[in-house]
């Protein structure tokens, strides 16, 4: 066993991280850092985390009953690439080609690290697959990064095991129709006569195929000041709404600008729900795949004002927040595994089978879904400074996903909301991208002003 793994995580089976395993999800976070990186230092950090964050240390083992395990033993060391930085673009374009690039999932481990380097500044791209994290994992591992090289000579703390999302640590399971139940009867005793499974072989296959249909994807990435921010928190509590809803209101405001006349995705969002503090069990810091998704009809109404509008989009988020099963993921558990597996593999065309093509229409991955996924993980209080390193900017999460025509990733850092947007260019081009960029900038600075 590599000296770094974890000395009591040697096995842990799949709990929902399942429903996304062969998927082509890579979750991305960028660290803007300045101060000169000890690149060995660096490199021995990442390798003794592994100790705190099991899942930085696993690979992917499917048993003869196709039960997936997360499995730590003979897994390589992290992966930290290094080059030169040239300019301050450099990173978006490393960043967009870190989507294409698929993990090896018998081998492992399923992260790996790119540090664009100078003396000055550099940029930390942590890429993981989605299967062993969510957007609040990244930023708890880049605040111990840069803890551990701060303090080199600080012994690493132990975490908990990272637990699964399934049956045993949620508050209760969803809610499932009889009717539905023997649906999934019928398509798994159908499916399973195929006797169909898929390898890392046919994984390497469907990512290869996903991104020459998806090649065209890019990132948009901008900051607002601290000032702005500020006053946009500030303006947000006057008026008894969330910043996140103020966000979506302007992006839902930009979008009507910028691609009226709106087709019928438009008004579907996509929410991300941090799910930590919804479990049985303690998460804490861990690096996992704490997430959900809400999925709400969301309208902005240019006759009515900006405010307006925003109280009855937060209105909506609440309501649809309140009754939605945040783990309505787990009903995938009741699918024999490998039907799971083959939706996307139906989706693109690489098997011919009427019991995948139904369960794809019926998870709605055939087409575009959303307008907006906006994925806000919120104000993360972490220190700015870091023995000589200093924390300057942080983008993310961005993660690309054919059913969604925009997806935004929010962060606030040192008083100051960073943006990512992945779009891909055959549904938006990168003129509209930059035009709702600026509408949303012009809606959020009218909104502060208004009086």
């Amino acid at each position: 066993m590599n000296e770094y793994n974890r000395p009591g995580f040697k096995r842990r089976v799949t709990g929902a991280e399942r429903a996304v395993m062969m998927v082509p999800f890579n979750v991305i976070m960028v660290a803007s850092i300045r101060g000169n990186i000890d690149t060995n230092g660096l490199s021995d950090v990442l390798n003794r985390l592994r100790t705190r964050h099991a899942l930085l240390a696993v690979r992917v083992v499917v048993d003869e009953d196709d039960v997936a395990w997360f499995v730590t033993e003979g897994v390589p060391e992290s992966n930290l690439e290094v080059i030169p930085r040239e300019n301050e673009n450099q990173w978006i374009k490393r960043t967009e080609a870190e989507f294409n690039v698929p993990f090896p999932f018998d081998k492992g481990p399923l992260s790996r690290f790119i540090l664009l380097r100078s003396h000055d500044v550099s940029e930390l791209i942590i890429c993981a697959h989605h299967a062993i994290c969510d957007g609040i994992s990244l930023i708890y591992l880049i605040k111990d990064i840069l803890e551990y090289l701060g303090e080199p000579d600080s012994n690493v703390e132990i975490l908990h095991d990272p637990p699964a999302i399934d049956k045993t640590t949620v508050p209760s399971p969803p809610t499932i129709r009889p009717i539905l139940r023997r649906i999934i009867k019928l398509m798994n005793k159908r499916w399973e006569k195929k006797n169909i499974r898929f390898d890392h072989n046919d994984m390497k296959r469907l990512h290869r195929v996903f991104w020459e249909q998806n090649s065209d994807r890019k990132l948009l990435t901008w900051i607002i000041s601290e000032e702005m921010t500020k006053a946009l928190v500030s303006r947000s509590r006057e008026e008894k709404v969330t910043v996140n809803t103020v966000l979506w209101t302007a992006f839902l405001a930009a979008q009507y600008d910028v691609q009226a006349p709106l087709k019928s995705y438009h008004q579907r969002s996509g929410m991300a729900v941090n799910t930590r503090d919804k479990l049985l069990v303690p998460v804490g810091e861990s690096f996992g795949f704490y997430a959900s998704s809400l999925t709400v009809r969301l309208k902005y109404t240019p006759r009515k004002d900006f405010w307006e509008n925003a109280r009855n989009i937060h209105n909506r988020i609440r309501t649809e927040l309140e009754k939605t099963e945040l783990f309505r993921m787990l009903i995938a558990d009741l699918l024999s595994p490998s039907l799971i597996d083959s939706i996307y593999f139906s989706k693109y065309w690489l098997i011919k089978s009427r019991i995948s093509n139904t369960l794809l229409r019926m998870m709605n991955f055939d087409k575009i879904r959303y307008g907006y996924s906006i994925t806000n993980v919120g104000k993360i209080d972490i220190p700015s400074v870091y023995g000589q390193l200093r924390l300057d900017t942080v983008y993310g999460p961005a993660v690309y996903s054919d059913v969604n025509e925009k997806l935004i990733g929010v962060i606030t850092i040192g008083d100051r909301l960073s943006f990512m947007m992945t779009y891909n260019e055959n549904n938006v081009s990168t003129d509209n991208a930059k035009h709702i960029r600026d509408a949303a900038i012009s809606h959020l600075s009218r909104a502060i002003s208004m009086k």
